[in-house]
C-alpha cells in the first residue's frame, strides 16, 4: 500500500514538472512583433516657395536719377534716410528686395550722405519701432530721421505691384527733415514715355 502511495506521489510530481517546462516553452515562443518607427522619407514638411524675383534695380533707377537732377544744389546737413517702403498695393512685398536696391542705387552718388542700416535699426529700437514695421508714414519716418540728425527723407510708395506685363506704379519723394517739406516729388508718369503706364494700367484692367 504505501508503494502504490508512493507511485501515485511520484507519478503527480512528474507531471507537475511537465507542465511547468511546457508554460516555460509556451512563454518563450511568444515573440512580440517590432514596432516599426512610420517612414517618413518621402514626407515633404515645408513644401517649396516659388519666390518671384522683381529687378527692382531697374524699376528704381529712373525716380532715384530723377530726384538727384532735381536736387543738385543741397545745403547744410545732406545724411540722408531711406525710408521704409509705403506699399498701398495691397499685395505682398518682398521689403527686402527694395530697400537693398535702393541702397545700393544711393550709394552711388555723392550728393547725399546715406545712413546706414544699421544705424536706422538702432534708432528705431530707441524709438520703439518694430525693424518690419508694415505703418509707414512720412511723419514717422521724419521722426526717426531727427533721431538720426538726417537733414532729408527718401521716400518711397507702391501703388501697384509690377507684373508681367504690368509696369509698377509708384512715387519717390525728397523730404525735408526740418520742415516736413516735400521737396521734390517724382512719379510712374514722370519717368515714363507718355501714356505707357495708362495703357499698362488699361491692360491690366
Amino acid at each position: 500500500m504505501k508503494q502504490f502511495k508512493r507511485v501515485v506521489v511520484m507519478s503527480m510530481l512528474a507531471f507537475g514538472l511537465a507542465g511547468c517546462q511546457l508554460l516555460g516553452l509556451n512563454q518563450k515562443n511568444e515573440v512580440k512583433a517590432p514596432i516599426e518607427a512610420p517612414d517618413d522619407a518621402g514626407v515633404v514638411d515645408t513644401p517649396p516657395q516659388i519666390v518671384k524675383t522683381t529687378d527692382w534695380n531697374t524699376i528704381l533707377s529712373p525716380f532715384v536719377n530723377k530726384i538727384l537732377q532735381s536736387s543738385s544744389s543741397i545745403d547744410g546737413n545732406n545724411l540722408l534716410l531711406i525710408s521704409d517702403i509705403q506699399n498701398r498695393s495691397g499685395d505682398y512685398l518682398a521689403i527686402n528686395q527694395v530697400d537693398d536696391a535702393l541702397h545700393r542705387l544711393m550709394n552711388k552718388q555723392n550728393l547725399f550722405a546715406v545712413a546706414d542700416r544699421q544705424s536706422i535699426i538702432q534708432a528705431k529700437q530707441a524709438l520703439g519701432i518694430s525693424v518690419d514695421d508694415k505703418l509707414v508714414s512720412r511723419s514717422k519716418m521724419i521722426g526717426l530721421a531727427k533721431s538720426m540728425n538726417a537733414g532729408y527723407v527718401l521716400f518711397t510708395t507702391l501703388y501697384k505691384s509690377p507684373l508681367e506685363n504690368v509696369d509698377a506704379d509708384l512715387s519717390m519723394e525728397l523730404l525735408s527733415t526740418q520742415t516736413g517739406e516735400i521737396l521734390q516729388r517724382v512719379t510712374s508718369k514722370d519717368v515714363q514715355p507718355n501714356g505707357t503706364l495708362d495703357n499698362a494700367q488699361g491692360a491690366g484692367k
